[in-house]
């Protein structure tokens, strides 16, 4: 049995486009109640909601859920449980509760694989020292898996639109998820392939905050569905900044470029890039292509000070992560990113 093969897309290659997200929202948006407690809510979207309930207590709020994008139960509840506490992570809190999401098809697939998935889930929780405390089940054509996660925020909000001109731009994670995951919903994923994602989808972004701490970032967003690039527009709000990548120091999964050059990648992908392609520069589309990949459970997007001194090796030993510096932010000219091939063209 495999799992993909009950959706129409995978993970978060089936998230609705930020247009379209953008025309549904926008509605929502001048509705909204001003409410002071509220201190990142529609008003200023970022990767999760953050209140403030006096006596310096905040909570950080988000949700996420998304369709198989593994064929193995366990797996995939353990990346969807990875996925849902990223958003928490990427605003600087600590997860402390969490609650089940899960759409299920009763007549074509067992409760015994559906326990497999919760326990994957469970299993991710609890090494976040996250507690479920109940969630919401629904009868559903496609199977579907995520959480409710709620946090809390002792040390600073990271807002990810708080990006400075002369930023440095580090990830944390390897792009390519997406290109695996649909790769794999085609059946010609390798094993390898399959495990080596895997692996880099269930690695909690704790590692990445404390990274984000380490550097004394101004900024902190983490890559998902809307790609690097998209994720990317949105720290740029300030019209008078641009982003400059670095097309050949950012991490793609060697796997994720095999499959890419075969002609496979999730529709989400592109769905980015042609919402984007008029606000990016380009030398080569299919670098703007893979750029835009929809990841699922990626990465963290880091904006710290051109002054901070980055010691990789460190890094590295302390926080188990291997980062890397892809690019940065300048005053504005041409677009709003603007993607380079060649190292000199970065000074």
């Amino acid at each position: 049995m495999r799992l993909t093969e009950y959706s129409h897309g995978s993970g978060w290659a089936c998230k609705l486009s930020q247009g379209e997200l953008a025309q549904v929202l926008k509605q929502l948006q001048q509705n909204n109640h001003n409410n002071s407690e509220i201190l990142v809510g529609l008003d200023n979207p970022d990767d999760g909601a953050v209140i403030d309930l006096g006596n310096n207590l905040k909570i950080v709020q988000t949700v996420d859920f998304f369709t198989p994008i593994l064929d193995d139960p366990y797996d995939w509840g353990r990346v969807a449980a990875a996925n849902a506490l990223s958003d928490i992570y990427a605003m600087g809190g600590v997860p402390i509760s969490s609650l089940q999401l899960v759409s299920w098809p009763r007549d074509e697939i067992g409760f015994d694989i559906l326990s497999r998935v919760i326990n994957g889930g469970s299993d991710v929780m609890k090494s976040a020292k996250c507690s479920i405390v109940g969630g919401h089940s629904i009868d559903d054509k496609e199977p579907k898996y995520g959480f409710a996660v709620t946090g809390i925020i002792n040390e600073k909000i990271y807002k990810k639109t708080e990006i400075k001109k002369g930023d440095r731009l580090f990830l944390t994670k390897p792009l390519g998820s997406g290109i695996i995951a649909t790769a794999i919903k085609k059946g010609k994923a390798e094993k390898e392939a399959i495990n080596q994602v895997t692996e880099i989808m269930t690695t909690l972004n704790d590692r990445g905050l404390a990274v984000a701490n380490n550097l004394n970032a101004n900024a902190v967003t983490d890559v998902t569905g809307f790609g690097l690039l998209g994720h990317l527009s949105e720290m740029l709000i300030n019209d008078n900044l641009s982003a400059n990548l670095i097309f050949n120091d950012i991490p793609i999964i060697e796997y994720a470029k095999k499959y890419f050059e075969e002609g496979i990648y999730p529709s989400g992908s592109q769905r980015n890039f042609n919402t984007l392609k008029d606000s990016i520069t380009f030398e080569n589309e299919d670098e703007a292509l893979l750029l835009s990949d929809a990841q699922t459970s990626g990465g963290l997007l880091i904006a710290a000070p051109k002054e901070t001194n980055v010691d990789f090796s460190e890094i590295e030993k302390s926080h188990g992560v291997t980062i890397k510096e892809i690019g940065n932010i300048t005053d504005r000219y041409n677009k709003k990113i603007n993607i380079i091939s060649n190292w000199w063209l970065k000074h």
